[in-house]
């Protein structure tokens, strides 16, 4: 564990080093692609700067005619989106509603133009997920609570704005707290609010597990079930969400439902259809190297092959597109 971490924080070091002194632009090469090619994560004690790191390893190891490098992205999902549209980055994880927002131009993404950023694949799955004081079951028992969703205009707001409205929950009638997610967690293990409303990966510990050290899961506090009656509606009326029932198994709930939502990998459009092919073949060639390094994609619902054309409300790459129906994936998602 002690290596691990140190290992990680050695890459971050140098990963900061990198995007500091390379060019936004990089070398191009001669067909007018980039020979150096940079994949934004978040920050460096996350998933997400692993991943893209993990990628950069596995695309320099086997494409003798690029560099690519996975560094740290400050702003999460939306500054990925948005240093892929300035051309700072060619590649970047990204939410789907995050990308949806922006090629709406709407929420954080009115100012700009990102008509060159496109889906690369799907990867992983995340949660809507509420925590609260028992004897709060359900999304309707919310109601006249204080909840944690978020500082405002970070885009975890909006989410669980989009998501609550839903089942009938607004300010208008509970008392949300425009509070960052390490803050309301704080709140809820101290009992200062009633719940806490944010997006998290399957059976996150590092998130979750310090509220459920402080106040006993079943006891104290337990996650708290979308309406039954209400969900369907909610669904067919917003194609971003789909119902997870896959569970919080390390905390002991493997029959918790839930709202969910995909993750990806956003590309630049710039980039030729052979540049996104080549790096997308050798990707999915060496998954087994992949997993190695983020073996939580190997969970059910997570990223592979089979699911990475799954996002059908934003436009894939074409270098995407090509592998995807290559090796027969594309069609069980997507209708051209």
């Amino acid at each position: 564990m002690k290596f691990t971490k140190l290992f990680w924080s050695a890459i971050a070091a140098i990963s900061m080093s990198v995007a500091l002194l390379a060019p936004s632009g990089a070398l191009a090469s001669s067909d007018g692609d980039p020979s150096v090619i940079t994949i934004s994560g978040a920050g460096p004690q996350g998933r997400w700067f692993k991943e893209a790191s993990l990628f950069g390893k596995v695309l320099t190891e086997n494409l003798s005619d690029l560099s690519v490098n996975g560094v740290i992205g400050k702003g999460v999902s939306v500054g990925n989106i948005k240093r892929v549209a300035a051309g700072k980055v060619q590649a970047g994880r990204f939410f789907l509603f995050d990308m949806e927002n922006a090629l709406k131009n709407q929420a954080q993404f009115e100012k700009g133009d990102y008509k060159n950023v496109r889906v690369w694949m799907k990867l992983g799955t995340h949660l809507f997920r509420v925590v609260a004081e028992k004897g709060i079951d359900t999304f309707s028992d919310l109601k006249g609570r204080t909840i944690a969703v978020g500082v405002k205009g970070s885009g975890d707001d909006l989410l669980a704005t989009r998501v609550l409205a839903g089942y009938g929950i607004d300010p208008s009638n509970t008392k949300f707290r425009y509070v960052g997610r390490k803050d309301g967690q704080a709140a809820l293990a101290n009992g200062q609010i009633d719940a806490i409303a944010f997006a998290y990966t399957r059976n996150n510990q590092g998130h979750l597990g310090p509220i459920f050290a402080a106040r006993k899961i079943g006891v104290d506090v337990d996650f708290v079930k979308p309406d039954e009656d209400k969900t369907a509606e909610f669904l067919a009326s917003d194609a971003t969400f789909f119902l997870d029932t896959l569970g919080e198994p390390a905390f002991g709930r493997p029959d918790l439902k839930g709202i969910a939502f995909f993750n990806g990998m956003a590309i630049d459009a710039n980039l030729s259809e052979d540049i996104v092919y080549r790096m997308t073949k050798a990707l999915f060639e060496n998954w087994d190297d992949v997993l190695l390094g983020a073996p939580w994609w190997a969970e059910p619902g997570e990223a592979s092959l089979e699911d990475a054309a799954r996002i059908t409300t934003a436009p894939y790459h074409p270098g995407a597109v090509k592998y995807f129906k290559e090796k027969g994936v594309w069609d069980k998602f997507q209708k051209n």
